[in-house]
C-alpha cells in the first residue's frame, strides 16, 4: 500500500462525528476532511466526486457541498446526492449550494459574456472539474433532496446562488398508495399494458386501486388481486357530437362522482390518470386537496384538438400545467405533446411499454399464416394488409391471412376481402381470448398500421417475446420499436407494394426470418419486460411526489 492509500485509509478509520468539506478547492478547512478531486490543491483525501465516496455509511455529521452540484449531469446528480445521504448519519446535515439560474439570468440581462460564465462555469482552473453540466431550481433541488431521504431544513438565495441546509431522516416505511381513474370504452392494448403495469406496481409494494367503467378491463385488474372500484357516469367529449353533447348534461354528475373519489383517496400519495375526460375533472380536483397527479399520454393529441371547434384542445390547455409528470410511450408521441399539447419538457419522461408475457409454446408454425392482431378501425392498416396480402397470395397458394380482433372496420375489410376473392384465404378471428396463441402460429406477424394518433403498438413486442419476425410501416412509433434488417423489416411508409415485398421476403428467407425474430426475443428481454418498465414507471412515481411536496414546503416556507 502506497504513502497516500495509507493516508486514505487512516483519514477514512477517524471520520466518526466529523465534517466533510466535499470538493474543497482552496477553501480548505482545519478539523474538516478536506476531498477534492484536484491534487495541487492538497486536500486530505484526493477522490472524483463522480465515484462512490471512500467513507463508510454515516461517517459524517455535517457535509459541505459548496459549488459541487452543478458540475455534474443531472443523471450524476442523483448519484452524487445519494453518496452524501449513504455518508451522513442519521439526523446530520447537508449544506448545498448551486447557482440560482433564474437570478443569473436577471442579474447579468446586460452583459451576456459574464452571464454565460456563471452559467456555463469556466475551465481555466481546473480543467473538465469546472464546466456546469446543470442548472436548479428551488424546488428542483428539494425535491431531488427529498428522493434521497434529505429532509430541508432552510433554503435562501445568497448573492447569485441557492444556499439550503438538508436534514438526513430515516426513510418511511409506508406503503404508498395509487389511485388509478380510467374511463375507457372498450379493451385494447393500453388496457392490457395498464392491467400488467398495475400489477407490477402492487407487487413492488404499492397499494393500488382502480376506479373504471369497463368490466372486462375491471376483471384482468381483478385477476391481478387489484382492488376496482365502479364508475358509473359514463362521458365522452372526444367521440361524436352525440357523446359531446349526452356528455354536457351529465359532467355535472361525473364532477360529483369524481369529487366523492378524491375525498375517499385523500390520504392516496398519487392519482394517476390516462383518459382524456379523468384529466379535465380529476387533476382539478386533486389541486383543492393538494394531492399529486401524474398522467400517461399514449399517443399524439392532434386529432382530438381539432374535434368540435377544438374545445377539446381549449379543455386540455386549461389543466395540461396541473400534473407534475406526464409519461409517454414514445418520442413520436413526445414530439406530438411538445410542439402541440405544449407540455412543459421539465414534466415529459417517455418510458417504452412493456408486457408480462407468459409462457408459450412457441415451436413449429401450425401452417403458413401471416396474423395481423388490432381493433378494427380506420388507421390501422388490415384494408393495406388485405391489399398487399392480394400482391402474393397467388404465388403462395398455402398462405393464409389471420386478422384478430373486432370493431366497426370489419364490414369494409370483409368488402374487401370479397372484392379480391380471397373469402377462402383470409380469416376474421374476431375477439380471441389469448392473441399471443394466435401469434405462436404465425409464420410472419404484420403491423400495418398508420394511425396518427397511435402511440406504440403493443402487439409488436408481444411477436418479439416470442420471436416472431414483424413487418411494419416505417413510421413513428413502429420505427422506434423495430429496427429494420435487425429486429424486424420496416416496408415504405403506406406503400402496399413494398409492404409486399417485405412479408414475401420473410416467407421465402427462412434464415433471415429466424435471426429476425431471435434478435426481436433478445430486445424484448432487455428492453420490454414488465418489471423492468414498471421500475421506471415507479422512480417517475416518486419524483412527481416529491416535486409536490417541494413546492408545498417551499409554500411553507
Amino acid at each position: 500500500m502506497g504513502k497516500r492509500d495509507k493516508n486514505i485509509s487512516k483519514t477514512m478509520a477517524n471520520t466518526s462525528g466529523k465534517k466533510l468539506n466535499l470538493g474543497c478547492g482552496k477553501d480548505y478547512r482545519q478539523g474538516w476532511v478536506n476531498l477534492d478531486a484536484v491534487a495541487s490543491v492538497k486536500p486530505d483525501v484526493v477522490h472524483d466526486i463522480s465515484k462512490p465516496l471512500p467513507f463508510k455509511d454515516q461517517s459524517f455529521d455535517f457535509i459541505l457541498a459548496q459549488d459541487i452540484l452543478e458540475h455534474f449531469t443531472k443523471e450524476d446528480v442523483v448519484l452524487v446526492i445519494g453518496e452524501i445521504a449513504r455518508t451522513l448519519r442519521v439526523g446530520g446535515q447537508v449544506e448545498i449550494r448551486v447557482p440560482n439560474v433564474t437570478d443569473i439570468v436577471n442579474r447579468f440581462a446586460d452583459d451576456e459574456e459574464t452571464r454565460n460564465e456563471f452559467l456555463y462555469g469556466t475551465t481555466f482552473e481546473t480543467g473538465v472539474f469546472g464546466a456546469h453540466k446543470v442548472g436548479f431550481t428551488a424546488v428542483c433541488l428539494v425535491s431531488m433532496m427529498s428522493l434521497a431521504n434529505l429532509e430541508l431544513v432552510s433554503l435562501k438565495e445568497e448573492e447569485t446562488n441557492f444556499v439550503g441546509i438538508f436534514k438526513k431522516v430515516l426513510p418511511s416505511k409506508k406503503t404508498k398508495q395509487l389511485v388509478y381513474v380510467n374511463q375507457t370504452l372498450g379493451m385494447g392494448g393500453a388496457e392490457v399494458f395498464m392491467a400488467d403495469l398495475l400489477g407490477a406496481l402492487q407487487k413492488n409494494n404499492w397499494s393500488v386501486v382502480v376506479y373504471t367503467n369497463n368490466q372486462s378491463f375491471a376483471h384482468l385488474l381483478e385477476q391481478k388481486q387489484i382492488v376496482v372500484k365502479k364508475i358509473t357516469t359514463i362521458v365522452d367529449v372526444i367521440g361524436d357530437w352525440k357523446g359531446l353533447i349526452k356528455g354536457v348534461f351529465l359532467w355535472p354528475k361525473l364532477l360529483a362522482e369524481y369529487w366523492k373519489v378524491v375525498r375517499k383517496h385523500h390520504n392516496a400519495d398519487l392519482f394517476l390518470m390516462s383518459g382524456f375526460i379523468e384529466k379535465i375533472l380529476v387533476s382539478p380536483l386533486l389541486v383543492l386537496v393538494k394531492k399529486p397527479a401524474c398522467w400517461i399520454e399514449f399517443g399524439p393529441m392532434e386529432t382530438i384538438f381539432a374535434k368540435f371547434f377544438r374545445l377539446p384542445k381549449v379543455l386540455y390547455f386549461l389543466v395540461k400545467s396541473l400534473p407534475e409528470k406526464v409519461v409517454t410511450s414514445s418520442y413520436h408521441s413526445r414530439r406530438s405533446l411538445t410542439s402541440s399539447a405544449r407540455i412543459s419538457l421539465a414534466k415529459l419522461r417517455i418510458v417504452p411499454c412493456g408486457r408480462n408475457v407468459e409462457s408459450q409454446n412457441v415451436g413449429a408454425t401450425k401452417s403458413s399464416t401471416i396474423v395481423c392482431v388490432s381493433r378494427l378501425e380506420p388507421g390501422k392498416g388490415q384494408d393495406l394488409l388485405i391489399d398487399a396480402f392480394s400482391l402474393i397470395a397467388k404465388k403462395n397458394p398455402q398462405l393464409k391471412l389471420k386478422i384478430v380482433g373486432e370493431g366497426d372496420f370489419l364490414p369494409i375489410l370483409q368488402e374487401k376481402v370479397n372484392q379480391n376473392n380471397l373469402q377462402e384465404r383470409v380469416v376474421f378471428a374476431g375477439r380471441v381470448k389469448n392473441a399471443l396463441q394466435e401469434m405462436v402460429s404465425a409464420e410472419v406477424v404484420v403491423f400495418p398500421s398508420v394511425w396518427p394518433l397511435e402511440g406504440f403498438g403493443l402487439v409488436m413486442i408481444e411477436a418479439m417475446s416470442l420471436g416472431k419476425p414483424i413487418v411494419a410501416f416505417d413510421r413513428g412509433p413502429g420505427n422506434e420499436i423495430i429496427e429494420d434488417e435487425k429486429t424486424g423489416l420496416l416496408a415504405k411508409d403506406g406503400d402496399i407494394v413494398d409492404l409486399a415485398k417485405k412479408i414475401e421476403k420473410l416467407l421465402h428467407d427462412k434464415k433471415l426470418a429466424e435471426s429476425l425474430g431471435k434478435t426481436a426475443q433478445q430486445s424484448y428481454l432487455s428492453k420490454y419486460q414488465i418489471e423492468s418498465v414498471a421500475d421506471h414507471y415507479e422512480q417517475i412515481f416518486h419524483e412527481a411526489i416529491a416535486d409536490h411536496k417541494a413546492k408545498s414546503v417551499l409554500t411553507q416556507n
